[in-house]
């Protein structure tokens, strides 16, 4: 289903454009004719895609053949086929390939100057070419009853377009026609199977030229003919496309930039003072560390003026852990202070070990008695403290012990 809002006509490169708007329900508005400006200001502001028609002798369409080897390089290969064919060098044509099938390929080829000049001209009016035609592809294909095409006539005005086959045809004036006819019966060999004729011309007086123009020999094969206008809808949707390669459908960047051009100037304003505020707040930050470290190197070397100021942060905190005294000297006292007025005479202490985590109290002694060693367990209990016996041997009359002592939890 063709979607183009507008359909153009070009008749020469050089010719004025014709052209319809096509309405909601499919119909094409009345023909209009004009310059690019004229077409600009028909078709207003906005994006608009188009369907753009080429006069026959704008564009030549040949049937070539290819190998299956080649098939993966056609569109490399095939222009170099037409090289024998063509005025100048194959590069200055731009050529559009057809479907290939069975061996065979419909290439079309035109004027790439000429080709870029029309469709800068069209962007230039915000209208975006989505397919590009040969006139002679709006001409239907009628196919006979042995299965090889018949031949569809249009009279344009003079100019006579020919389709006698799938993706190929031609343009003649109506004065060469008979003898471009019978060259083509000549060339593919239907002289005696003769093609049927469909007729068709723009007005009456032009379908009569056309009809009295046909050879002799093709005079009685005429089996329709009709006054009409060439229609886009009757150009298939897998007719040959010129808008292939370098002049195919892009995607839209510059018209998504102009529609967004203001929000992403405004985004990158806004991403452009966020990355400067950010730059700046860490080239503070950085200013902020170098001051803090050079007071903390001024207060080191206070202390030590002379020697490496290695990490001299983690030095102070060293030397400052180092001045404070132990937190747990004073209950070490305190403790010692309970349990040693309980040893007497007879009591021999052989170590005294003391866990400031836990604040206990690891106290080995020995006596000629057990009951010397038990009644300075009871004394120390007296006291306020918890002893607790963990061992206890005996060697001859000597008895050794531990005693373990920590405070009482109070309830």
């Amino acid at each position: 289903m063709i979607s183009e809002q507008l359909v153009i006509y070009l008749e020469h490169y050089d010719s004025p454009y014709r052209w319809r708007h096509r309405r909601e329900d499919g119909s094409l508005e009345p023909l209009q004719q004009g310059d690019s400006e004229a077409l600009a200001a028909s078709v207003g502001p906005g994006h608009h895609t188009a369907l753009l028609i080429l006069g026959g002798p704008q564009v030549t369409t040949r049937q070539l053949s290819y190998s299956e080897q080649e098939k993966k390089h056609l569109r490399r290969l095939l222009p170099f086929q037409l090289e024998e064919t063509v005025i100048g060098d194959i590069h200055q044509y731009h050529v559009a390939l057809g479907a290939p099938r069975d061996g065979q390929v419909a290439v079309a080829y035109t004027e790439k100057t000429r080709l870029r000049h029309l469709f800068d001209e069209l962007a230039a009016a915000n209208i975006e070419v989505a397919r590009c035609l040969p006139s002679i592809f709006l001409l239907p294909l009628p196919s006979g009853p042995d299965g090889e095409s018949d031949w569809a006539l249009h009279n344009l005005e003079g100019q006579i377009l020919v389709r006698h086959a799938a993706g190929e045809g031609f343009v003649v004036t109506a004065s060469y026609l008979s003898q471009a006819l019978e060259l083509l019966l000549t060339a593919e060999q239907r002289t005696n199977n003769l093609p049927e004729l469909q007729l068709s011309a723009s007005s009456e007086a032009h379908l009569q030229q056309l009809t009295q123009a046909l050879p002799n020999a093709l005079a009685g094969q005429v089996i329709n003919s009709q006054v009409r206008d060439l229609s886009p809808a009757d150009a298939a949707n897998d007719s040959l496309n010129l808008c292939q390669g370098e002049f195919s459908q892009r995607l839209p960047i510059e018209r998504w930039w102009r529609a967004g051009r203001g929000l992403i100037i405004a985004t990158a304003v806004a991403l452009l003072v966020y990355i400067g505020t950010l730059a700046l707040d860490i080239y503070q930050l950085q200013q902020d560390n170098l001051d803090t470290r050079r007071q903390i190197e001024q207060v080191f070397r206070t202390l030590v003026p002379t020697g490496p100021a290695n990490d001299p942060e983690r030095r102070l905190n060293i030397m400052l852990r180092d001045m404070q005294p132990e937190a747990s000297g004073s209950a070490a006292v305190s403790m010692l202070a309970q349990v040693l007025p309980q040893l007497s005479s007879e009591i021999n202490v052989r170590g005294i070990h003391y866990t400031a985590s836990s604040d206990e109290l690891n106290l080995n002694v020995q006596a000629e008695t057990f009951n010397t060693i038990e009644s300075l367990r009871g004394a120390i209990a007296a006291s306020g403290l918890k002893a607790e016996l963990l061992s206890a041997s005996a060697q001859g009359n000597t008895h050794s012990a531990r005693l373990n002592i920590t405070r009482e939890q109070l309830p």
